[in-house]
């Protein structure tokens, strides 16, 4: 069954590996990965796009209402795919202040809209390769925002761990490469699916 998806990403971030399909003419950002995502589920019908839209900008919107616009979009969905991208993070920002944090914190919440009740999301985090190709900055223990990685190796210590086919990781938040992922879009997505079906058995982190 074809489920929602909402994606999270830091649209101006140019630290990313060009991309050499023609279609790109423009600089590569991190919105062009999600251009690529997008135009496979609507080329195979497997998922539902619900961000934004390549020609839709929330950037004169004050905050509250690109928040209001967000959380429909978010409630709306069952998974979050989250970009990582080497600039994604605003150091200068504290995180409650940056909407990557905010979206994934939305995600991890149960909402409820005229008594009816939304389940957290899934969450997956993908990694992009920064602009030579490489997934080295990703690695570093510091980076990356606090709600990620606190979400990761979180399983409460009384359940057992077994392989994420079988609706069990270390993990609530799965982060395979942009590679990894598009070799097998549906597969990852049904993982974190999973996953999302037993998240009474992590410690979630929920706040920014």
């Amino acid at each position: 069954m074809a489920k929602k998806i909402f994606i999270s990403y830091k649209h101006s971030d140019s630290n990313v590996q060009p991309l050499s399909s023609s279609t790109y003419y423009r600089p590569t950002t991190a919105r062009s990965y999600v251009d690529i995502i997008q135009e496979h589920f609507e080329n195979t019908g497997d998922h539902i796009y619900k961000g934004e839209d390549n020609n839709e900008s929330l950037a004169n919107f004050k905050n509250d209402a690109i928040r209001s616009k967000l959380s429909d979009k978010i409630y709306d969905s069952s998974i979050t795919l989250v970009l990582i991208s080497p600039n994604m993070k605003e150091n200068y920002k504290s995180e409650k202040d940056q909407w990557i944090p905010w979206e994934i914190s939305y995600s991890l919440k149960r909402k409820t809209r005229n008594t009816i009740s939304s389940a957290p999301n899934a969450i997956l985090a993908i990694i992009l390769p920064d602009r030579y190709g490489s997934y080295e900055y990703a690695r570093n223990s510091n980076f990356g925002f606090e709600i990620i990685n606190r979400n990761r190796n979180n399983i409460e210590h009384r359940y057992p761990v077994k392989t994420f086919r079988s609706g069990c990781s270390e993990s609530y938040i799965l982060i395979p490469t942009w590679e990894q992922f598009t070799s097998n879009y549906n597969g990852w997505i049904e993982a974190a699916l999973e996953i999302r079906q037993n998240i009474d058995k992590y410690a979630i982190l929920k706040s920014v």
